[in-house]
């Protein structure tokens, strides 16, 4: 009997020792509350970063835009330029016309 008493004794030893360790692990209140600060914390970092990141994609699809925008301008201007070339081309053309034309009549 002794033996099954031990036995017993033992085991109800091995539980309140189970039961403490298990109590002594759970967490307080205030860790639980420190912890969901922190979680709430991170989550409205998260939230902030990637609404900057929304933002930040906006300004890029605007920024991309602007340059087409200015690539387009620049063709434009380009095109204008070689026109304007041309028309100062054939104006000097018509001009030394004109001037021979005057020449000849003043040869006269």
């Amino acid at each position: 009997m002794s033996l099954r008493k031990s036995g017993h004794v033992l085991l109800g030893v091995v539980l309140v020792l189970f039961l403490a360790v298990t109590l002594m692990s759970c967490a307080t209140t205030e860790q639980v509350k420190a912890l969901d600060m922190k979680v709430q914390q991170a989550m409205k970092d998260a939230q902030d970063a990637k609404a900057m990141a929304q933002d930040s994609s906006m300004q890029v699809k605007q920024a991309d835009a602007a340059a087409m925008r200015a690539e387009s301008a620049a063709d434009r201007a380009e095109t204008a330029a070689t026109a304007a070339e041309a028309s100062a081309q054939q104006a000097e053309d018509m001009a030394n016309k004109a001037e021979a034309i005057f020449n000849k009549l003043k040869m006269k």
